[in-house]
């Protein structure tokens, strides 16, 4: 059973893949949580100026849904503008990253599927 966003433990992630600025997380689930092939999902609050750091996923996939504001999406070394609505897929060994260059807060829904 998946829990609401709103009723689960906050964490504060300081440094996000070699990132910068502290980042809120709402974690809904863990893969112990849940009886399918998830990771996670997550809710990130990112404020302006914070950022994901490139990384990429060896056994995982992830799906970025802009929920609220709008950055900067580093994919594969290049710059691409994302706003709230956009959904980006992050394929296996793909690197990627997330930079919040605007005034307000960056809402975003991470989900990560294992692909073992």
């Amino acid at each position: 059973m998946i829990r609401n966003f709103y009723n689960c433990d906050k964490e504060v992630d300081n440094n996000s893949h070699d990132g910068v600025g502290s980042i809120d997380i709402y974690r809904a689930f863990r893969r112990k949580d849940f009886d399918g092939a998830w990771d996670f999902a997550i809710r990130v609050i990112m404020p302006p100026g914070s950022s994901m750091g490139e990384h990429s996923h060896e056994d995982d996939e992830e799906m970025y849904i802009i929920l609220k504001g709008e950055g900067s999406m580093i994919i594969e070394g290049e710059s691409k503008r994302v706003v709230a609505g956009d959904m980006i897929v992050n394929k296996r060994f793909g690197t990627h990253g997330l930079l919040n260059d605007s005034v307000e807060d960056i809402e975003l829904l991470i989900i990560q599927a294992s692909l073992k």
